[in-house]
């Protein structure tokens, strides 16, 4: 009942009851009892009012005399504190907290650190007030458990600090529930996933196909929602997946663990996928590499066990054998220079001509003339034309052009064709030695072998009195396709 307004004022908190009360703006209060009902109390300025509206506070609740002296408090005080009313009154108001008191400034509200009754002590807001109760002037101090709050901020921290991890994460990670719906996800997660992830399970929002096995077996076997739960309840590491309609073909590692709260127990699960791909196709590579290096090693040494027997074969003696056999080495080694120089790419047809017929040209470029247009071999080329090239070169030394001063080797050829590209190479002596039949020697035959079996060409002979001619034909598309054969075997 107001003194003066016959509207009745409504107060939304205590505190605003308690300065209607002080200034004398109400004259009494209706108090609710669940046992009695709604109780009336009339205020005469006496002391059992303001105990009443007191009590009713949800907050801890003091009053405390002109010394600092504890007079009065509240059963919710005790509670906060864990001390019977008994331990609380008579004692200095500072001997509540912990470290220095706050300072107690009129209707301001500070922060301190309440002790408690065998427990650690509370965060709290102090708020106080000056009062009058009859005759006494007292100070109101209400005490506000913070511990929610301070709760409530520390997870919004953690949140906070949660989202910036994952925003600087390069890797895709998922943070799930125990339900096994995505929480949280990094940037690269959400670029993965084939929908918006958060709130959708694991397997709704990225479809893999597993490719290596963890202690339960491949993933493949699991179903959708065995996988969720699986992700979610136990943990397991470095399983080779990929996504499925991923058109790089990227490679990813799948591995999952334990998300626990500050009291150990469990929370969700955090998921991660490793970008492996660069990875997986160095090892890719590697495989390759190692395959080719082998099977290069097998042939260089299949070339010098077939060059050691045919030369001992034609060799009249052991310092002829000797001389021809290492030149056909020479040879072979010239290739696999050029090769390594090249990394394996190839070389121009121009360029290997002249590093086989190198000791033989002159600086006025007499005696060898070379003309064609730019044509590249490929690597697999390399090796067999460099050892036919070493035998012409070999036979025209020995018996033909390059045996007389005056004699001379012209090397012209041409490319024909579409995608069938044909090379045609010819060896024309001139002012040499006149030989008017093949010899018939291993020059010879590994000539005709290599450029049909290495090359898949043909070879033709002439002995024409002015010099001889060889014309030479071998197709540059078997590389192609014996690159594309290789590939898709690789493949598979």
């Amino acid at each position: 009942m107001s003194s003066g307004d016959p509207k009745l004022p409504l107060f939304e908190d205590a505190d605003a009851t308690v300065a209607a009360i002080h200034q004398g703006d109400v004259d009494a209060v209706v108090v609710m009892r669940a046992l009695e009902g709604p109780q009336v109390i009339l205020l005469h300025g006496a002391e059992e009012p303001y105990r009443v509206l007191v009590e009713r506070m949800s907050d801890g609740a003091l009053t405390a005399g002109p010394g600092g002296v504890i007079l009065y408090v509240n059963d919710r005080l005790c509670d906060l504190t864990g001390y019977p009313s008994r331990r609380l009154v008579g004692h200095d108001l500072a001997s509540l907290f912990e470290g220095e008191p706050p300072k107690l400034v009129p209707e301001a509200t500070v922060e301190a650190s309440l002790l408690r009754n065998g427990e650690g002590p509370m965060p709290v807001a102090v708020w106080s007030r000056p009062i009058s109760i009859a005759e006494t002037t007292a100070t109101l101090v209400r005490l506000t458990d913070l511990t929610v709050h301070r709760r409530a901020e520390q997870i919004a921290a953690a949140e906070r600090f949660a989202r910036s991890v994952l925003e600087q994460a390069t890797e895709a990670v998922i943070v799930l529930a125990p339900d096994g719906r995505i929480t949280h996800a990094s940037w690269r997660a959400e670029q993965l996933a084939r929908r918006p992830p958060i709130g959708c399970t694991f397997s709704e929002a990225f479809q893999l196909e597993a490719r290596g096995t963890d202690d339960a077996g491949t993933l493949a076997h699991f179903s959708a929602e065995s996988l969720d739960s699986m992700l979610a309840t136990r943990p397991f590491h470095g399983v080779e997946v990929k996504l499925r309609g991923d058109d790089a073909k990227s490679a990813f590692l799948l591995s999952a663990g334990p998300l626990v709260d500050e009291n150990k127990a469990n929370v969700g699960s955090i998921v991660t996928l490793t970008d492996i791909t660069e990875r997986k196709r160095a090892e890719e590579q590697q495989t390759t590499l190692v395959a080719e290096l082998n099977h290069r090693v097998k042939n260089i040494l299949a070339i010098v066990q077939s060059i050691a027997a045919q030369t001992v074969r034609s060799s009249r003696s052991l310092e002829s054998f000797a001389d021809t056999f290492t030149g056909r080495l020479k040879a072979l080694a010239i290739a696999h220079d050029i090769l390594t120089q090249t990394r394996w790419i190839g070389i121009g047809l121009s360029e290997l001509l002249a590093a086989v017929l190198a000791p033989y040209r002159s600086p006025e470029g007499a005696r060898v003339t070379m003309s064609g247009p730019a044509i590249m071999l490929p690597a697999r080329a390399v090796v067999p034309l460099s050892m036919v090239l070493h035998e012409l070169t070999t036979n025209a030394a020995k018996y033909g052009a390059l045996a007389t001063r005056r004699g001379n080797v012209e090397i012209t050829w041409h490319l024909r064709g579409g995608d069938d590209q044909l090379v045609e190479l010819v060896w024309q002596e001139r002012e040499g030695r006149k030989m008017k039949q093949a010899s018939g020697g291993f020059g010879t035959k590994l000539i005709d072998h290599v450029i049909s079996h290495d090359l898949d060409g043909s070879t033709k002979v002439e002995f024409d009195p002015a010099g001889v001619r060889w014309e030479i034909a071998f197709r540059l598309s078997i590389f192609a396709e014996a690159r594309a054969t290789a590939s898709r075997s690789s493949t598979a």
